[in-house]
Formats: structure tokens, C-alpha cells, sequence
């Protein structure tokens, strides 16, 4: 991919589906590496991609975009390490080891054009969700004491680092809800990340959240606090409590001494020491999730980690 500035890529993501709640600190950029195999024409340009590529149909890309798309794959390589581009591979398929994951990354971009991104969107995804998000080094996280949906032997793990203030949290708490619900070999285990300082607004939600896990209903009133979270003052989530059969009382006394407080900036330092500065941030068996947060992308990445280390 061209190397472009670290603003317009800061813009960018934030445009995509894929866009988050930011606290003090915003969302580092990377610029993509330039291709050193990639050689330009006389104009300085990087060369087009042939204009029929075996078994890709671009018929859903508007007219105007198929020459960014053709340059987009013969300027972008595979995620698991193939040195040939897209369409190098695809073109010569019987010389590639990876083309599986060449054809994903091909009906992943047809996808996001069809969707309506413009290029420079596409290249971003590309970035952030297969060239970094997927040969990022894994971090480990504790997962005891954390809310967990799904079976807790799952092969998959997602963790979830969020701030029920958050509207980019509350769009994704159903597409990874549904995601755990149609496969038994994920797992999502939540860890708190309020934006702010120690006294910030989402800090109280996140130890009444608490309380709700001890008490076995987690998922029941963090959906109530998302469908609600501009209105997450004391007396609204004591509200909610009961609405979500939560102990009222002890729900009370939890938050009148901070029981759970500890806990919560306890989830925010292990976000911090994660490298996570917004939310919602995904990671996928310890690997950082870069694409738009859908139920689509979302199957995609656990696709992809299930061919890990096998290129075919």
C-alpha cells in the first residue's frame, strides 16, 4: 500500500465502521510501509493490475473505483507473509501458497467498495485490520473475575475493552453478542476501560456493572445501561438494577463504598498497559481487531485465526 500521512489515516479511521470513543489521549496512526516490490511506471505510479483477474469479479465496483481497486491489489500483499501482491497471486495461482487468504482479502475490499468506502477507507481497513491487526505480537490477558459469554473452553477468545458512555461500545455489544450466540467456540470476555480520569462519569456505571456480575447479571444490565447511556446518574442505575433483577440493595451499598471501584481502574491499567486508547477496542486471542466492528468482519477474523500458520 502507498505510504500516506499519519493525519489523513488518523481521519480516515475514524470515518470507518470500525470508529471509536476516544478519551485524553487519541488513536495513534501508522503509515503502511512502501512496497519495495511494487516498481512505478514512467509516470511515477505504481503499475495497474491486469484488467481481468481470474475467478474476481468486479462487476459490483462502480466504473470510477475499479482502477483504485486494481491498484489497491497490486500494491497490497497477504497477511499471513506471501511475498507476491493480490493480483500477482491470484493471477498465478498455481505458484502461490496462500491463495485462500488472497481471495479473502480480494472479497473483503470488492465488499467495503460495493459498501460505499472510498479508497483511501479501503487501504485503512487493509492496515489495520489484516497487515497489522492480524501479525500484531499477542498480549495475554487474566480473564479470571471478568464477565464471559459462551462456553469458557472456547477455542477463541475476544476480549472487550469498553465504556458503557460509549455509543461506538453500544453499536457492537450486539454484533459480538451474536457472534458468541452463533458459534461455540467463541468466547467474549468484558473488561472496563471508562475514558476519563478516576472520578470520570463512566466509572460508577462500570462498578454498578460490577456488582451485576457478582451477583450473575452482567449481560442483563450492561444491555440496559447501553440501550440508556445517557442516563447512567445514581438514581438511574439503581433503576436499572431492578429492572435487571439485580439486589437493589446490594447494588446500593456497592456503590455507596466504591466496593468495585478498585476493580474497575484495575481493568482501565491493564487497557493502558494494552496500548488501548479508545473504545471500543477488540483483541482476538490477543491479536488487536482492526475491521469494522460487524458480525461480518467480526466471523471473518475468527475465520482467519482458524487457518492460522496454514497458508493453503
Amino acid at each position: 500500500m502507498r505510504t500516506r500521512p499519519a493525519i489523513l489515516l488518523v481521519l480516515l479511521a475514524m470515518s470507518v465502521a470500525g470508529a471509536t470513543c476516544k478519551g485524553n489521549s487519541g488513536a495513534k496512526a501508522t503509515t503502511p510501509p512502501a512496497r519495495p516490490d511494487v516498481v512505478p511506471d514512467a509516470t511515477g505510479a505504481a503499475p495497474a493490475a491486469a484488467a481481468e483477474i481470474p475467478g474476481v469479479d468486479i462487476s459490483r465496483i462502480r466504473p470510477e473505483l475499479r482502477a483504485d481497486f486494481h491498484r489497491i491489489l497490486g500494491e497490497s500483499s497477504c497477511y499471513c507473509g506471501c511475498p507476491r501482491t493480490l493480483s500477482g497471486c491470484l493471477s498465478n495461482k498455481e505458484d502461490c501458497s496462500c491463495v485462500r487468504c488472497s481471495e479473502r482479502m480480494v472479497d473483503f475490499v470488492i465488499k467495503q467498495f460495493e459498501g460505499g468506502m472510498s479508497a483511501p477507507e479501503v487501504e485503512v481497513e487493509l492496515l489495520d485490520g489484516f497487515s497489522e491487526g492480524w501479525n500484531a505480537a499477542p498480549k495475554t490477558f487474566d480473564l479470571a473475575n471478568h464477565a464471559l459469554k459462551g462456553n469458557e473452553n472456547a477455542k477463541y477468545t475476544i476480549v472487550e475493552f469498553a465504556d458503557f458512555r460509549c455509543g461506538h461500545c453500544r453499536a457492537a455489544f450486539e454484533p459480538l453478542a451474536q457472534l458468541v450466540a452463533q458459534n461455540p467456540d467463541v468466547k467474549l470476555v468484558y473488561f472496563y476501560f471508562p475514558l476519563g480520569g478516576a472520578d470520570a462519569p463512566g466509572v460508577l456505571a462500570a462498578e454498578a456493572a460490577e456488582e451485576a456480575r457478582v451477583q450473575g447479571k452482567f449481560w442483563d444490565y450492561a444491555r440496559i445501561l447501553f440501550e440508556n447511556q445517557h442516563a447512567l446518574e445514581l438514581e438511574n442505575l439503581i433503576a436499572y438494577a431492578a429492572m435487571a433483577g439485580l439486589d437493589v440493595n446490594k447494588l446500593k451499598l456497592a456503590l455507596d463504598k466504591h466496593t468495585h471501584k478498585d476493580k474497575v481502574l484495575a481493568d482501565r491499567r491493564t487497557g493502558d498497559a494494552a496500548k488501548v486508547e479508545s473504545t471500543p477496542s477488540i483483541f482476538v486471542n490477543g491479536r488487536p481487531f482492526g475491521l469494522g466492528r460487524t458480525l461480518e468482519n467480526l466471523k471473518l477474523r475468527v475465520d482467519m485465526e482458524s487457518e492460522r500458520g496454514r497458508c493453503d
